[in-house]
C-alpha cells in the first residue's frame, strides 16, 4: 500500500480542489513501517479505521458506519466520505489477480485504486447510510469480486485487546481463523479415518475416529440402550418407534477441529497456569504474524498500541520482530508484510527511524521522511544515533522547549510554573538534546507548506561575557566590551538562523541561565544564590535538610545585604554565578543548582516580570501567552 486518502471522514475535512488536500488527509505510507504518532484525539485511530473500512479485515470484524463517522466542520454535517487507498509496484502474481481493477499512467506504471464512499440517507434519525466499495482513481471503476477482496484484507490488532481471549477455543475463535489459513491445514480437511483399520493421520480424520470411538464406547452404548428400551419404546404409539442415538456434537469438519484448539503459554511443567497480560500479548502477536508470513499478496498489519502491557524490553523486542517481518523476515522467501502501527510509547518511537515516522497533529498527517522535512542527510543520521526515547516524547507534545542542558531541563518547568505557566497544562515538552543537536532538533518540525501546528521554542544561552567579568570565569568566550552594539545584534541574529515555521530561537539576555536568572530580579537572585551555595557544599558531601534549610537561610540574607549595600544586579550575579564557573574538579554542579532551584520555586510564586525577558517570551510562546 502506498497512499491513503480520506475526505469528511472523522476529524478529516473537505478537499478545496483536486490540487489542494485543504483539511482532507493525504498521507504518503513508508514502504515496510509506518508510525503513527501524536497525542490523544489527533486523528491516528482515525486513519487506522479508514484502511479498515477501505479494505476490511482477516477477522471479519464488523464495521458499521454511522452519522457520527461523517466529518462536522463550520458547514454542518457532511453528507458523504470518501476512501481512497492505492497499491504501487505490484508484483506480477498482485498485477495478475487485480487485472481488470487496475489503473495505468502515462508512464506505463499501474497502481490498484480502492476506493470507499459512504452517504447519509436520512437527515433525521435512522440515519441510514449507504455504501459502496469500487476501483479506480475516482471510485468509477468496476467492483471488487470476493476473490480479490480477500487478497487486500487487512489483519488488525485492536487496542486494549483481550490477548487470551483471542487465543482460546470456541466457535469463530481468532486462532481458528488464523490456523485455517496456514498453507499445511489445507490437507488436514481431508477424512482418513476408515473404521475397518481403524487409522486416521489429518485433523478430520483423527475428529471421526474420536467420534467413532465415543460412539462405541460401552458406558455411552450402556446409557443409550436405557434410554431407548426403558423410556423412548414406551413413548412409541403403533407403528412410530422412537429411538435416540449419542453423538458427539458439531460436524466433524477441519473448522470444527480447529474450533476446539487453543493456544496458551507453556510453563514447563504438567499443569497450567495464567499467564501476564503482557506475554499473552506477545503471543497474540506472534500468532497474528503467523498468518501473515503465510500471506504472499499484499499483507497488511494494522496495529493499534503495540505496546500495551508490555514492559519497555520487550516492546523493543516487539518493534525488532515487526522491523524484520517489514523487511521480509530472515528466511529466503518470506513476503514483506506493511506495518502500520500507532503508538503513545517513546521506546517504540526511537526505535525507528524518523524518516518512517508520521506526527498525526490536529486531524493532520505529517510524514517525516526525506522529501517532506527539512532534515538533510547528516540530520537523519544524527537522529538515529541520538534520538533515545528520553527525547521521543517531542513526538507527542503541543509544545516542545529544546534546551541545551540539564539544569534547563530541571529548572525551567519550575520557574514556568511559579510564574503562572504550566507546561503539563499547556501539554509542553521539554528536551535536553545538548549543546549540538539544538536545530537537528527543530528541523523534524520544519517543512515547506503546511506547517505542523507545533510551537517548538529553541532556549539557548548567548555565552557572551558581560561587562568587567573576573578574568578567572571568562574562558574562551568574547566579551561584550570587545563588541559593537552592531557586532552583538548580528551575533544573535546568527544564533537564530534556524528559525523557520514554527521554530523559534529564544536566546539569553546576558550570558548563561544561571547569571540571567540572578541577574533579572532580586526574588530569583536569592533563590539562586540559595541553590548554588547548596549545590557548592553537596561538591565534597551531600548535607542534610537541617544544613541545606541553614545554608539556605544564610544564602537569603546575604543577597539581602546585597542590595541594601546598593550593589548592581549585575555585580550580584556575578558573584552567585561564580561558584558555577570556577575550575573543573573545583567548581558546583549547574545540575544539582538547578535541582535545589526547582526544589525551592515550588512553595514560591513569581511575578513575570521577575523573569529574564527571553524566558517570558519564550515561556509565552510555548504556552500560547496564557
Amino acid at each position: 500500500m502506498a497512499t491513503l486518502a480520506a475526505e469528511n471522514f472523522r476529524v478529516f475535512g473537505a478537499r478545496i480542489s483536486p490540487e489542494e488536500t485543504g483539511d482532507a488527509l493525504e498521507v504518503e505510507l513508508t514502504p515496510g513501517v509506518t508510525v503513527l504518532l501524536g497525542e490523544n484525539d489527533a486523528g491516528k485511530t482515525a486513519v487506522v479505521d479508514a484502511i479498515r473500512l477501505c479494505l476490511l479485515t482477516t477477522a471479519a470484524d464488523f464495521y458499521r458506519v454511522t452519522k457520527d463517522d461523517f466529518h462536522v466542520g463550520p458547514g454542518g454535517r457532511a453528507e458523504f466520505f470518501t476512501i481512497t487507498c492505492r497499491f504501487m509496484e505490484l508484483s506480477e502474481e498482485e498485477q495478475g489477480i487485480f487485472l481488470e481493477h487496475l489503473t495505468t499512467d502515462a508512464k506505463g506504471s499501474s497502481s490498484l485504486y480502492v476506493s470507499f464512499r459512504a452517504e447519509l440517507m436520512d437527515s433525521l434519525p435512522p440515519h441510514r447510510v449507504s455504501v459502496t466499495t469500487r476501483t479506480g482513481p475516482n471510485g468509477e471503476g468496476p467492483t471488487l469480486d470476493g476473490k480479490a477482496r480477500e487478497h487486500l484484507k487487512a489483519t488488525y490488532l485492536r487496542p486494549l485487546r483481550d490477548a487470551e481471549g483471542e487465543m482460546r477455543a470456541g466457535r469463530g475463535s481468532r486462532l481458528s481463523q488464523i490456523l485455517a489459513g496456514y498453507p499445511t491445514m489445507k490437507a488436514e480437511g481431508t477424512d482418513d479415518f476408515a473404521a475397518g483399520d481403524d487409522s486416521a493421520s489429518t485433523l478430520v480424520g483423527i475428529l471421526r475416529r474420536a467420534e467413532h470411538h465415543i460412539r462405541s464406547n460401552s458406558a455411552v452404548m450402556a446409557a443409550l440402550d436405557d434410554i431407548n428400551k426403558g423410556y423412548l419404546e414406551k413413548f412409541s404409539i403403533g407403528s412410530d418407534v422412537l429411538q435416540g442415538e449419542i453423538g458427539v456434537a458439531g460436524d466433524a469438519t477441519l473448522s470444527r477441529a480447529l474450533e476446539r484448539l487453543e493456544l496458551r503459554l507453556s510453563t514447563g511443567e504438567p499443569e497450567w497456569t495464567r499467564r501476564g497480560l503482557g506475554y499473552n500479548n506477545a503471543m497474540f502477536m506472534a500468532a497474528e504474524l503467523l498468518l501473515l508470513g503465510n500471506n504472499d499478496v499484499a499483507p497488511l498489519l494494522l496495529i493499534e498500541e503495540p505496546e500495551a502491557h508490555l514492559h519497555p524490553q520487550l516492546q523493543t523486542r516487539v518493534m525488532d520482530l515487526l522491523l524484520d517481518r517489514a523487511a521480509g523476515g530472515a528466511s529466503a522467501g518470506d513476503p514483506r508484510v506493511q506495518v502500520v502501527l500507532t503508538t503513545h510509547s517513546p521506546h517504540l518511537a526511537s526505535a525507528v527511524p524518523v524518516e518512517w515516522i508520521t506526527l498525526v497533529v490536529g486531524g493532520r498527517a505529517f510524514s517525516l521522511a526525506p522529501h517532506e522535512t527539512k532534515l538533510d542527510a547528516s540530520d537523519y543520521a544524527f537522529l538515529s544515533k541520538f534520538l533515545d526515547a528520553t527525547k521521543a516524547n517531542l513526538f507527542f507534545a503541543r509544545s516542545v522547549a529544546l534546551v541545551e542542558g540539564d539544569a534547563e531541563a530541571l529548572l525551567l518547568p519550575a520557574l514556568a510554573e511559579a510564574a503562572g505557566w504550566s507546561f503539563s497544562e499547556n501539554g509542553v515538552s521539554v528536551v535536553n538534546v545538548g549543546h549540538t543537536g539544538l536545530f537537528r532538533y527543530s528541523h523534524i518540525f520544519q517543512r515547506d507548506g503546511h506547517q505542523i501546528p507545533v510551537s517548538v521554542a529553541c532556549i539557548r544561552d548567548r555565552d557572551l561575557l558581560p561587562p568587567n567579568t573576573p578574568e578567572n570565569m571568562s574562558g574562551q568566550l568574547r566579551s561584550v566590551s570587545d563588541m559593537t552594539p552592531e557586532q552583538v545584534e548580528e551575533y544573535v541574529a546568527r544564533l537564530k538562523d534556524g528559525d523557520d515555521g514554527p521554530v523559534k530561537t529564544f536566546v539569553s539576555d546576558h550570558w548563561t541561565l544561571e547569571y540571567d536568572l540572578a541577574a533579572a530580579s532580586w526574588p530569583l537572585a536569592t533563590v539562586m544564590n540559595q541553590a548554588v551555595r547548596s549545590a557548592w557544599v553537596s561538591v565534597n558531601k551531600w548535607p542534610t535538610g537541617a544544613e541545606v534549610a541553614e545554608i539556605q537561610v544564610r544564602a537569603a540574607e546575604q543577597v539581602e545585604g546585597w542590595r541594601e549595600e546598593g550593589i548592581s544586579r549585575g555585580e550580584v550575579a556575578m558573584r552567585i554565578y561564580e561558584p558555577l564557573r570556577r575550575k573543573p574538579g573545583k567548581q558546583a554542579s549547574k545540575a544539582i543548582a538547578a535541582q535545589y532551584a526547582a526544589q525551592l520555586l515550588t512553595s514560591r510564586s513569581l511575578a513575570r516580570s521577575d523573569l529574564p525577558s527571553y524566558l517570558r517570551d519564550a515561556f509565552g510562546y510555548l504556552c500560547g501567552r496564557a
